[in-house]
């Protein structure tokens, strides 16, 4: 009888690892929230950067944003891929 219920807290507990993977939302958020800076970097004035001596940050951070949102999606698909062999 404790062999079954050994057995059926084995089956459902954490030695199948975690169901829920938060690499992909967050992935997918920075990722967004990247081309959406870095296009609003691209269509606004150049005055607007007077402040920041010349430099379009949102251009910048919109790109970093994208590389690390893509960087969290590599991570999450690559570990798919392990997974499933």
């Amino acid at each position: 009888m404790n062999e079954k219920i050994e057995m059926k807290d084995q089956e459902t507990g954490m030695g199948q690892g975690h169901v829920l993977d938060l690499k992909l939302p967050i992935g997918w958020l920075l990722s967004a929230y990247g081309v959406l800076l870095g296009i609003y970097g691209l269509v606004t004035k150049k005055e607007m950067y007077a402040k920041s001596l010349g430099f379009n940050l949102n251009v910048v951070w919109g790109a970093l944003m994208l590389a690390i949102g893509a960087g969290f999606l590599l991570a999450a698909f690559l570990k798919k891929d392990k997974a499933g062999r």
